[in-house]
């Protein structure tokens, strides 16, 4: 009931200004069909951050359309969705890109407790914990075969395992992701490190330090501050986010390429920077004074990258290579993008600016 309370005291401020442009964002997407969307990465993140929309909103017209795009997936179980088994086709069986949706999955069981929701969402989980491919430390590839660490798999894995009471499995995954990708001079991430080459990319990839941070903000979200991990998280988030400090330009936005001025402000990773850092100011587990970074970034998007319900400025999939290759990517409007926004969203409704 509290609860309820405290979300119903924000909707006030959702009439109007950033806040109703949020709405606008989530109101335009239930419009659209639900069978528009796969079962993959980018539209997991979508249908994430419609249901956090709808933990700060209580409105069920977004709780049903997540509802209605699941339906269209559960029945057929992690074989077909995962891409595992004697039927596995193409050359990424187990991709983890498919994990990713089950987390919104599972937030949609812990609204409308239906048991084919918590069933798939655990099946998902059991499949990382047991049988996803692991290097020798223990940490994901990104599919089964691959041999690589790229960073978008703790985002893929590690919400889904805190969110199912594994969070000590989702701290050591970033723990072993810092190890070989966070550099220690700036705290940014790399993108991928390859154990068979002992290799990495160079460039610190924008889109790539949001999947950490909001990893980060996740995972600790739902640890005991006693945890042995809880220190080591901790250190890591406060290093990123000082690199980021460095590296956020004027207007509040971040460039694809973080170390890069020249290259383009890109809207998925700052929202997903927004969401990060809040949700971690929230928790106290960064200073109050981080929260001034999110704020400008919450202002920028909205400034220039929202308009009419759409968000724009999201680069297009990309895979690990180097910053050459970041500054080409195309941007315009992706499923990515528009989750990460609402997610932003959720965290700044619950501040006071």
């Amino acid at each position: 009931m509290r609860e309820r309370l405290a979300a119903l005291c924000f909707l006030p401020a959702l009439l109007g200004g950033a806040d109703s442009q949020w709405r606008a964002v989530a109101d335009r997407l239930i419009q659209t069909p639900p069978e528009s969307y796969p079962f993959n990465w980018g539209e997991g993140v979508q249908q994430i951050g419609l249901m956090k929309v709808f933990e700060r909103t209580h409105d069920m017209r977004y709780a049903g359309y997540v509802e209605k795009w699941a339906a269209l997936y559960v029945p057929r179980g992690i074989g077909e969705l995962l891409n595992i088994g004697p039927k596995a086709r193409g050359d990424r069986p187990g991709y983890c890109g498919h994990w990713s949706p089950a987390t919104a999955v599972l937030y949609l069981y812990q609204a409308r407790k239906k048991p084919e929701h918590l069933r798939l969402a655990q099946q998902v989980a059991a499949f990382i914990r047991e049988d996803a491919e692991r290097s020798p430390e223990g940490a994901l590839g990104h599919w089964q075969g691959s041999h690589q660490l790229w960073v978008d798999t703790l985002y893929m894995a590690c919400p889904l395992l805190a969110g199912l009471g594994f969070a000590g499995d989702a701290a050591d995954q970033i723990v072993l992701y810092a190890r070989h990708l966070q550099d220690p001079r700036t705290g940014l991430f790399h993108h991928m490190w390859d154990w068979r080459t002992n290799t990495r990319t160079t460039g610190p990839w924008a889109r790539g330090n949001g999947w950490v941070l909001m990893s980060l903000a996740d995972t600790i979200e739902r640890m005991d501050r006693k945890h042995p991990s809880y220190a080591a998280l901790q250190s890591i988030a406060a290093a990123l986010a000082s690199g980021l400090r460095a590296a956020q330009d004027r207007e509040g936005m971040w460039r694809t390429v973080l170390d890069d001025p020249a290259s383009y402000p890109e809207s998925s990773a700052t929202a997903m920077f927004c969401y990060g850092l809040l949700k971690l100011v929230r928790l106290k587990v960064l200073p109050d004074s981080d929260s001034g970074m999110a704020r400008r970034a919450w202002s920028a998007l909205n400034e220039t990258y929202v308009k009419d319900g759409v968000v724009t400025g999201v680069s297009a999939g990309t895979d690990p290579q180097g910053p050459g290759y970041y500054r080409q990517r195309p941007v315009g409007t992706q499923t990515w993008g528009t989750g990460a926004y609402l997610m932003a969203g959720s965290e700044a409704a619950q501040r006071a600016w």
